[in-house]
């Protein structure tokens, strides 16, 4: 799996692809991250796909991120994946203290995210707004980026994923929003891993980082 780093000449908002990071804390192989899914194209619910932290960090995203001024992070970034045409996607970060939500587009599409991801660190479980669900798929809906009729069905997924896995996996909520081509999946799947292990590091950073709010 290929990794992100900051492009030589380039801003720290620019990521691209890169080798692996030999620097790794001991504790990293042991990170659980259960991803799952709603596919408007599809209108299909997905998941659990295990990502594995162990084959990719990007690192260099995490630094983007700890050097932004607040909770927010926003720029440029560039994916690939072996046997496709790179993609170019423009990525919005917010921390909510109690997860981090992202919005993938296409870089110069004006159409709305092709991907809106919400990343729920394991030791931030306990502290997650009881109305979690019902706040992230209207702001999906919102963004006219779920479908209509589908708010039952995907508010079902999300409290099944929280009831059958265990309080130490750390979750991801991804929504493909039907803004991308089927032929070009693979590299939007490695800027969701990527987004991924990045916040994932940030987060656990016990510098510059906030402690998450009580649950509403």
């Amino acid at each position: 799996m290929l990794l992100s780093k900051i492009r030589p000449g380039a801003g720290l908002d620019t990521i691209a692809s890169a080798g692996a990071d030999p620097l790794r804390s001991p504790d990293e192989a042991e990170w659980r991250i259960q991803l799952y899914g709603w596919d408007l194209r599809s209108r299909t619910w997905h998941g659990p796909s295990e990502l594995n932290l162990a084959a990719a960090r990007p690192h260099r995203l995490t630094a983007a991120l700890a050097n932004a001024p607040g909770l927010s992070w926003f720029g440029p970034m560039i994916c690939s994946t072996p046997g496709e045409p790179a993609g170019r996607f423009f990525v919005i970060i917010h921390d909510l203290r109690d997860c981090v939500v992202a919005l993938i587009y296409c870089e110069e599409s004006k159409a709305g995210p092709v991907e809106i991801v919400a990343v729920i660190p394991a030791e931030r479980r306990s502290q997650l707004r009881p109305d979690f669900a019902f706040e992230f798929l209207a702001f999906a809906g919102f963004l006219e980026s779920l479908g209509g009729g589908a708010e039952l069905e995907v508010s079902e997924g999300i409290a099944g994923a929280f009831a059958e896995t265990s309080a130490s996996d750390s979750m991801v909520f991804s929504i493909s929003t039907g803004l991308w081509a089927y032929d070009f999946d693979g590299v939007l799947s490695r800027c969701v891993e990527q987004i991924t292990f990045a916040v994932l590091h940030w987060l656990r950073k016990p510098c510059g980082r906030g402690a998450p709010r009580e649950s509403r």
